[in-house]
């Protein structure tokens, strides 16, 4: 008689459902660590962030990144920065960012001793193609689906940028100067003419323009805000104003609205005149005639104030003179070259020159 198996199926053996479900465990696992650190990762919320700051969506950043001022933070600082077409320029340098998560040591005034913290970094090059790197910090803040792990930006105090010319009249705050920064008006003095202060997500780069009538800032200038600061510090942003060529011919023109009283007082001393004529012969009075060339402006500007150095220019006098002694009349020229000071006052939009010579 043939003879009867007596081999249980592996499926009926003892322990294969436990090995079976051991490798799926250990599969599942694999697959949650995997996942955990290339999709719900501490990269991903930074990814998510710098998507919308590219992406001009302050919104989105905002409630990302739980950004916030400080109570202190002044109360006209702008947020020109913040949204829209400026807010994607100031981000225009993290195009092909690496972020990536470090073992760095958390900054204190963002530990969380509640929360798992990670340092993220990013990295870029700025506007002069130097490399150039942002540090975020990172929380997790729970789990999805019992596995997965949450992630999110640490809250992050807004940047505050203070615009700071190194030079700028006192009286400047008058005319309201206004600057462009990505092309978007924003005011160029803060109250009480102090530096205005905008806010900004980290990071920012920043390009500053300014053309007033007689104050700019003649080319371009760039700041990289790349430092996350604490809340309530602040990154100065300076640049150098300096006088336009409407300056020089402003001065010039008043000037010689100013001499030209000289020019018209048909005697051989003008009054209240940096030239004049003496002689000992007799002057027809209806022959005297003054003219006064284009003067020559020096000025400077080393402190808070510009001021007029001196202001050189020729005076020419022709008459007819009448000899005392022989009684003849001749045509006499005479060129005087004198020198001058004068008080300027500038604002960005005004300026008014006051002779000392009267």
């Amino acid at each position: 008689m043939p003879k009867t198996s007596t081999q249980r199926p592996v499926a009926t053996r003892p322990g294969f459902w436990g090995i079976i479900i051991g490798a799926l465990v250990l599969a599942g696992a694999g697959v949650v660590m995997l996942l955990n650190s290339l999709v719900y990762n501490a990269e991903s919320a930074v990814e998510d962030y710098i998507a919308a700051l590219r992406a001009g969506d302050g919104s989105t950043a905002m409630a990302l990144s739980q950004g916030y001022l400080p109570d202190n933070a002044p109360e006209t600082i702008s947020t020109v920065l913040l949204d829209g077409e400026p807010l994607a320029a100031s981000a225009a340098i993290l195009e092909g960012a690496d972020i990536v998560a470090t073992d760095a040591e958390i900054p204190e005034s963002f530990r969380d001793p509640d929360v798992s913290q990670r340092v993220v970094e990013i990295r870029y090059r700025d506007a002069d193609d130097e490399a150039s790197s942002t540090v975020l910090v990172v929380d997790k803040v729970g789990t999805s689906w019992l596995f997965f792990n949450q992630w999110q930006l640490h809250p992050l105090p807004l940047q505050q940028i203070e615009l700071t010319p190194l030079q700028m009249p006192e009286n400047a705050k008058a005319d309201e100067p206004v600057a462009h920064i990505h092309d978007e008006p924003t005011p160029l003095l803060g109250s009480n003419g102090t530096p205005a202060t905008l806010a900004a997500f980290a990071p920012s780069s920043i390009e500053l323009e300014y053309h007033g009538t007689y104050l700019e800032v003649p080319e371009p200038v760039d700041l990289v805000a790349h430092d996350v600061l604490a809340a309530g510090a602040h990154t100065d942003f300076e640049f150098e104003v300096q006088p336009t060529q409407a300056v020089d011919d402003a001065i010039t023109q008043e000037v010689q609205e100013q001499l030209q009283r000289c020019t018209q007082q048909q005697v051989l001393k003008p009054t209240g005149c940096p030239f004049g004529y003496e002689t000992t012969n007799r002057i027809v009075p209806e022959s005297v005639n003054w003219s006064i060339d284009v003067p020559k402006v020096h000025y400077s500007w080393e402190d808070s104030e510009p001021r007029i150095d001196r202001i050189m220019a020729t005076a020419v006098l022709n008459a007819q003179e009448i000899d005392i002694g022989s009684g003849q009349q001749a045509e006499v020229r005479h060129e005087e070259v004198f020198e001058m000071t004068a008080e300027l006052e500038l604002t960005p939009e005004n300026l008014r020159v006051r002779p000392d010579w009267q």
